[in-house]
């Protein structure tokens, strides 16, 4: 209502009493006009909005406020106030001191999300009684892109960093290998000490190449190049990868299943990327298991993505460290370079999908990996 409008009613409800019958009646059907637009536009706001009274009932809640309280009509209906959510109880809860407050609440009812709560002290029109007006807002994917985006922005700004370290150690790696190539032409031929001496060469030779392939995965994690898009078999890639690990499969004693429901369509990806991704979630969880394990690989199509699980009957990994495993060098393996599930976890973004972990101490792991379908890639890329 402008403060135009506002000034007019009230002169005219300050003279209430003045006005004969037929000027109440014009009174009243404006009033009523008033609250039906006003109404109308609470209706069609996507934000809740709540009336509160001092005592916990509603005075007013427009549809969208039901929706995410979980309330319907009928819950108002009566004279006890409505049972809201525990947590969205608590935060709409009168504090001492009153005054407008913001927060941010995560409700399970009637579905898990996050609600940022905007509360109000407002004075009734019944002899001044104290209103408390609360706007509720569903934040739960702004939540999400905004930690997305931080975890992408803190991964990028570590990764820059140490591309520039492992930049560094290649080079006197380089020179290394130069040197030992060097010192073993000088050696051959000479003799019995020589052959001890080339023995060492062959040591550090070794250890020269683990080096440069450490440095080598780690600048393929930071540095991923641009994925060359094809249409692609998720199938074919994940029997290409199963073929690579049959050996050592067979040396555990690992056995193999592949459970596939119903067609599962080509995707648009890289499929030396995809392969590299799926081997390194598969190698992890032979690596898990003890001899005799099951390794089952799931596939099957959703709305908006192409589904692959991996699930292993391995250690598992405990609750504490689930959430570390995509940081860079972190492991859970006494020998592991803590970079296989961060080039996983890469692979998938630069595809536009997700990676997902659960797991069970004693029982298992199961990653989840997404690829989205072709219709929803192309609406990712308008």
């Amino acid at each position: 209502m402008s403060r135009r409008r506002a000034s007019r009613f009230d002169r005219l409800l300050g003279r209430v009493e003045d006005l004969d019958s037929r000027n109440l009646a014009i009174l009243a059907r404006r009033l009523d006009r008033e609250r039906g637009l006003m109404e109308t536009v609470l209706d069609t706001l996507r934000e809740g909005v709540l009336v509160l009274n001092d005592d916990g009932g509603v005075a007013y809640a427009n549809p969208a406020a039901l929706a995410l309280a979980g309330l319907d009509d009928a819950a108002l209906a009566g004279d006890a106030p409505p049972r809201f959510p525990p947590e969205l109880a608590a935060a709409l809860a009168p504090t001492v001191g009153g005054g407008a407050r913001s927060l941010e609440v995560e409700v399970t009812y009637p579905e898990p999300r996050i609600l940022r709560v905007h509360l109000t002290d407002a004075e009734g029109p019944s002899q001044g009684k104290p209103l408390r007006v609360a706007v509720l807002a569903d934040v739960s994917a702004e939540r999400v892109q905004t930690e997305d985006r931080v975890e992408s922005e803190r991964i990028d700004s570590i990764m820059t960093l140490a591309a520039g370290v492992a930049h560094e150690i290649g080079n006197p790696l380089n020179a290394l290998a130069i040197h030992l190539q060097l010192l073993r032409k000088r050696l051959a031929g000479v003799g019995k000490e020589a052959a001890r001496s080339l023995e060492t060469v062959d040591l550090l030779e070794s250890e020269v190449r683990r080096l440069d392939g450490i440095v080598r995965n780690f600048l393929g994690a930071v540095r991923p190049s641009r994925p060359n898009l094809a249409e692609t078999g998720l199938l074919e890639v994940a029997a290409a990868s199963l073929a690579l690990l049959k050996d050592q499969m067979e040396q555990l004693g690992v056995r193999a299943t592949v459970d596939v429901a119903g067609e599962i369509p080509p995707v648009l990806a890289d499929r030396d990327q995809v392969q590299q991704a799926l081997f390194n979630v598969l190698k992890n969880a032979l690596e898990a298991m003890d001899r005799g394990g099951e390794l089952t690989l799931r596939a099957r199509s959703e709305d908006d993505w192409v589904v692959l699980e991996v699930a292993d009957t391995g250690v598992g990994i405990p609750a504490e460290k689930l959430t570390r495993v995509f940081d860079a060098y972190y492991t859970t393996k006494r020998d592991g370079s803590g970079l296989g599930l961060l080039i996983v976890l890469r692979i998938l973004r630069a595809h536009g999908g997700r990676v997902d972990i659960s797991s069970q101490p004693g029982r298992g792991t199961t990653v989840t990996l997404r690829f989205p379908q072709r219709h929803r890639r192309v609406r990712l890329l308008r």
